[in-house]
């Protein structure tokens, strides 16, 4: 009762501090003047260091390159900075904060940070402040609005392969784009590794100008912060694309086209913001809807509405509505990450192209439902939508190390730590059928830099959400944060290696250059501390294995909470999804058994009956049992526990079975397969 009473006072404060805001006048109705970029008097012939895309992460690689005294240049294909957040409209920062809620991220996103309106941001502000950080280097020069970029990669201008969209304009978008310009350039040859082992090296780039014809420039070293690592891909990096890392070949998460609302009052957002907190506040007393535990909205953004938005029936089968995320501009509009579309290849243009038809055609429908659902947005009028979308996944690149889900999830520190995350790994949906899941929440992990050091090439550095993540560990460290993070220790480390004469991985190897590297981050504002955070109590659990085992394949998830009921009852259902491991981990199964819940407790008899159905035997339950005992597969502790749990098997168990089963059976002798 005392409980509620503190939430009801705490609901009367937030709604007198609305009232309040209402009667403000509004000092600001609009945006700054534009700042614009500056203009280069000439463009040089070679550059110590050339950052390829004008995203946050490249931004943050360039500006820190530039202040490490290095001659840069940073190439974008748009006419402003900012990438993702200013052509996505992607407005809403998913936050990384300690144990003891201070920012992870300091450095360069912190200085954009304390420049921008909040954790949700005015576009136009973002692209001020970005113009004014790299207008203030001047050993930084910038080149915007180029139709396209090629790699030089041994001398030899590379064709782009499947570009997304920062490295090509729409105007020469395609599958394989032939640089204008074939003919060999002369280079300077750098081949240490470390390891006398000689490899490709990226010598610079080749530019196709608007109406002015094409550059070659040269470079010491190269950073690639195109969404998309377009050119790594180019210049022969091998990675994984989507979920294949995990066996969900072809599958990537939803791609968003984000959109504008105008008409929205004060009194509406007030309303809005009144209605999100007070349902928060209910379901944490356990009074409301469970779901809106995670809902809420401050003075310039709001989260929530799941359970309204999940009723939506769209009119276009491939496209969706979720939850909304909305963020406040300053001229009053309100721009809204919720429209998702499904089966879309962001290295495909045709697919980007469709993608946006699709959201555009079904866009009337949804802003209908939001004004006739939503409280606050009753006389909401559509007034347009991103030039971009905001494409979650595509490459994932095989670097020297790749941050796995392990990593993330037990709090992981590494010597070579260059950023910091603690984002829940946040899968978005692919599909009608998975609609998306968290499947974790780290309290504080490291990104090592060996995460950003490609594989088979030299002279080139990968940031942002295409590096060197597994594709489940990508669902946190995808965000902006890291990869400005990231993006900011790509442009000291570049530097670093041309002052030493040392590649990247030579310097990944070298314990005395790691440690320089992070006293120079530290020198410009980052805090690289070693991590004080013990693995999380999951990591004790007798059954710890299995979890890990079937979270790997995505099969598992324990929510913002890591609860993953490791000790509740399993249902029938649940066990039954688990086989899904079994295709996911490469197994051929001649014939996959149609298994139904029978209604029952899930025993060890039910899982014996399974096993042998996937294995061809045509068993009763108790033959089932009897003939793995005689296989000696069981292990006593999966068998203990599930005695002394009522002979029930566990969530714990039922992990730590499948994980034997897949096991056992990836090991069957050829003889035995049926």
């Amino acid at each position: 009762m005392i409980r509620f009473k503190r939430y009801c006072w705490l609901g009367a404060a937030i709604l007198l501090a609305g009232l309040f805001w209402l009667f403000l006048p509004d000092s600001v109705k609009t945006t700054d003047k534009p700042v614009p970029l500056k203009k280069q008097s000439k463009l040089k012939d070679a550059y110590d260091i050339v950052v390829v895309g004008g995203d946050p992460e490249g931004i943050a690689a360039a500006v820190a390159a530039a202040r490490s005294g290095q001659k840069t240049l940073l190439v974008d294909t748009r006419p402003v900075l900012g990438g993702l957040m200013t052509r996505g409209w992607l407005n809403s920062i998913d936050m990384n904060y300690g144990p003891g809620k201070e920012i992870l991220n300091k450095g360069i996103f912190q200085e954009f940070f304390q420049e921008i309106e909040g954790d949700s941001f005015d576009v136009a502000t973002a692209a001020n402040v970005f113009h004014r950080m790299v207008n203030q280097e001047e050993d930084l020069d910038v080149l915007s609005s180029v139709e396209a970029v090629f790699p030089i990669v041994n001398g030899t201008v590379k064709p782009l392969i499947q570009p997304g969209q920062s490295a090509v304009t729409d105007e020469m978008a395609g599958d394989y784009i032939m640089p204008p310009d074939q003919k060999p350039v002369t280079v300077k040859q750098e081949r240490d590794t470390g390891k006398g082992i000689r490899q490709p090296a990226v010598n610079g780039v080749q530019v196709v100008l608007q109406g002015q014809g094409v550059r070659n420039i040269l470079a010491g070293r190269v950073i690639d912060a195109t969404q998309d690592a377009d050119i790594a891909a180019a210049a022969g990096v091998p990675f994984t694309y989507g979920q294949e890392d995990f066996g969900n070949r072809g599958r990537v998460m939803a791609v968003t086209l984000v959109f504008k609302l105008e008409g929205i009052s004060k009194a509406d957002w007030a309303k809005m913001m009144l209605y999100l907190n007070v349902n928060r506040l209910k379901a944490a007393v356990g009074s409301g809807d469970s779901g809106e535990r995670h809902s809420g909205a401050n003075w310039r953004s709001a989260w929530g509405f799941d359970y309204i938005m999940k009723d939506y029936k769209s009119r276009i089968p491939q496209v969706a509505m979720r939850g909304l995320n909305v963020g406040r501009q300053r001229d009053d509009s309100v721009l809204i990450n919720a429209l998702q579309v499904y089966g879309i290849d962001g290295l495909k243009y045709q697919d980007r192209r469709q993608a946006a038809e699709l959201a555009r055609q079904e866009l009337p429908h949804i802003v209908r439902y939001i004004k006739e659902h939503v409280p606050g947005f009753r006389n909401a009028r559509l007034a347009g939508a991103a030039p971009e979308l905001y494409v979650r996944e595509t490459r994932h690149m095989q670097g020297l190390y790749r941050l796995t889900v392990d990593d993330v999830l037990e709090n992981r520190d590494f010597p070579d730590r260059i950023a910091f995350g603690s984002y829940p790994i946040d899968i978005q949906a692919t599909d009608p059928h998975f609609r998306g899941t968290v499947v974790g929440a780290p309290a504080q992990y490291a990104v090592p830099f060996r995460c950003i050091v490609p594989q088979r090439v030299e002279n080139l550095l990968v940031v942002g959400r295409s590096a060197g993540f597994d594709s489940l560990a990508h669902g946190s460290a995808r965000v902006i944060p890291v990869g400005m993070a990231t993006g900011q220790a790509a442009g000291v480390a570049a530097a670093l290696s041309l002052e030493t004469g040392t590649s990247f991985r030579a310097m990944a190897q070298d314990a005395g250059l790691m440690g320089q590297l992070q006293r120079r981050l530290a020198g410009q504002g980052v805090d690289l501390q070693p991590i004080r955070v013990p693995p999380p109590p999951e990591t004790r659990h007798w059954a710890y294995e299995g979890l890990k085992f079937m979270r790997r394949y995505g099969l598992a998830a324990g929510g913002y909470s890591n609860n993953y009921r490791l000790d509740e009852d399993m249902p029938e259902a649940q066990f039954i999804n688990g086989f899904n491991v079994l295709k996911l981990a490469g197994l051929e199964v001649k014939e996959r058994p149609v298994l139904y819940a029978e209604g029952n407790q899930l025993t060890l008899e039910d899982v014996a009956y399974m096993f042998a159905r996937y294995a061809g035997y045509d068993y009763n339950k108790k033959q089932a049992y009897d003939h793995f005992a005689k296989l000696g597969f069981w292990d006593p502790r999966v068998v203990e526990h599930v005695r002394e749990n009522r002979g029930v098997v566990t969530v714990g168990a039922g992990y730590m079975l499948l994980k034997d089963f897949t096991r056992w059976l990836a090991a069957r002798p050829p003889a035995e397969k049926r």
